[in-house]
């Protein structure tokens, strides 16, 4: 038997669903600790963090002590609403993710280059954070935490990942966006000098990081006990810097991992359920999208997802547990 722990991650202090969590893994996990914030309760295995859920990459960094164990092989972290197929359990987990021990996994990565590039109604914000990251940033003193750019581009390229200067409207809103700003200005001929300006010196520009940053799918993740010390240590690094967890955490387990797997290198995918089906992220990532009006076939029952779990897919998320009933 594998000894791994199962670190279950709360965005807000939902202390009801510890007991319901442990009700779920416990006959699958023999070590399950929960990241809960400003949590003042008894439970040893409930470790309380400081951190603002935006940036829960910290709240990796600030447990670290807490759930660390030199036995443990790796560590499983999943978010408090994303529920695994029952099918995983630490006897096999290594099996059906391809892991050995020093693989880690992840869903997928995004090149920030290949976000926002098309004219649909969404368009994900993260990008223009990704690129307003200063590394230099005198109000925090992280450079000399992280790996220099040119170590960090060679950890980029050895899992073939390409970095691309973005362009204008991956960053920005274009100004035809914005029906107000055009109100601004009295005449057409006006608003089309003040465009073509813009266009000209701005739009057809390419827009480099000021340091290597991908994105991901990161309300799960396997780590590697041989990487977990300094993935963790990047993911406080990049908390103190406020950067959203969806490029901070995959790019910390880039600049620190020695392999990793991916939902392309399975047979089996997670999946995730919005509003409409609509699916948040995109670019280079394989994950498969749902609506989450299909949860009404449970009957929102625990029970009931638990014994019919659909066989394909490794997790859905999300799965809100105080909408669901607790018949376990």
């Amino acid at each position: 038997m594998s000894k791994i722990a199962l670190v279950i991650i709360f965005n807000h202090q939902y202390n009801e669903n510890i007991e319901i969590l442990e009700n779920i893994y416990r006959e699958r996990f023999s070590y399950i600790f929960h990241l809960v914030p400003f949590y003042s309760g008894e439970k040893k295995n409930v470790i309380p963090i400081y951190e603002n859920s935006y940036n829960f990459q910290g709240y990796l960094a600030q447990g670290f002590r807490d759930y660390f164990r030199k036995e443990f092989e790796h560590y499983f972290f999943i978010g408090d609403d994303l529920i695994l197929n029952p099918i995983i359990n630490q006897d096999n987990y290594k099996l059906l993710f391809k892991l050995k021990n020093s693989s880690s996994f992840l869903p997928g990565f995004i090149s920030l280059h290949n976000m926002n590039l098309g004219k649909g109604w969404w368009r994900w914000p993260r990008v223009s954070e990704a690129y307003n990251f200063k590394i230099n940033d005198p109000s925090v003193e992280i450079k000399k935490q992280l790996p220099s750019y040119e170590k960090a581009l060679q950890s980029f390229n050895k899992f073939g990942l390409e970095l691309k200067p973005l362009k204008y409207q991956q960053i920005w809103k274009t100004p035809e966006n914005f029906k107000e700003w055009r109100k601004m200005y009295h005449d057409e001929k006006s608003f089309k000098l003040i465009y073509n300006t813009i266009k000209k010196l701005h739009f057809n520009g390419e827009y480099e990081l000021s340091y290597p940053l991908v994105g991901s799918y990161s309300d799960i993740l396997i780590v590697s006990s041989e990487n977990i010390k300094e993935f963790c240590h990047y993911c406080g690094v990049f908390a103190a810097a406020r950067l959203f967890v969806e490029i901070a955490l995959p790019t910390a387990l880039i600049l620190s991992a020695e392999d990793i797997i991916t939902e392309k290198d399975l047979e089996f995918q997670g999946k995730a359920l919005w509003p409409n089906g609509v699916g948040r992220l995109t670019g280079d990532m394989s994950l498969a999208y749902g609506d989450e009006n299909e949860l009404e076939h449970y009957n929102y029952s625990l029970n009931s997802l638990l014994n019919n779990f659909p066989p394909n897919y490794i997790y859905l998320h999300p799965i809100k547990l105080s909408k669901w009933k607790n018949n376990l």
